[in-house]
């Protein structure tokens, strides 16, 4: 039997992390967790503000989102920017599953058009630079070219998830 998977769409604000986590999970009949809905209201304030978020702050949401992910037997898939190497392995250390990072990768035009459109979002569109700025590549991330329709990501990611090839 294979082991239960945390699917973490992962990518900075405007990657289309909700939207596709919320269709994949959708297509594929799994559980959906929106990683926004984890964070304490002295992070939302903070990001509201204008404020980046530290690591040091991310902690205990990362916290709350294993808690809550590991809730749930099976497959689960979450939205959560994972920006640091750190922060990734606050989620395979507090997950019970086998953790798979897709990452959605969009050009910094593609994100500023994304974010100047999105309405009732917390994270303002200023705080994109310093999400870029604290983004940290690693081979645990699997990539998808997030640039095409939510439909056209969706299917990269249930194929790339079908993959024998998968850790």
């Amino acid at each position: 039997m294979k082991a239960a998977r945390l699917i973490v769409i992962a990518g900075v604000s405007g990657s289309g992390k909700s939207t596709v986590g919320r269709g994949l999970a959708e297509r594929l009949g799994l559980h959906f967790l929106e990683g926004d809905d984890f964070h304490g209201p002295a992070n939302v304030a903070k990001m509201a503000s204008g404020k980046p978020l530290q690591d040091s702050d991310r902690k205990s949401w990362i916290e709350a989102l294993c808690h809550a992910s590991n809730a749930h037997s099976g497959d689960v898939v979450v939205s959560c920017s994972a920006l640091s190497r750190q922060v990734r392995d606050w989620i395979r250390s507090g997950s019970e599953k086998r953790v798979i990072f897709l990452l959605l990768q969009a050009s910094e035009e593609t994100l500023t058009q994304r974010l100047s459109e999105r309405r009732d979002h917390f994270m303002p569109a200023s705080l994109l630079a310093s999400q870029l700025a604290a983004w940290e590549m690693g081979d645990d991330l699997l990539v998808l070219d997030a640039e095409g329709s939510p439909l056209q990501i969706i299917g990269q990611a249930e194929l790339m998830l079908a993959s024998s090839d998968l850790p």
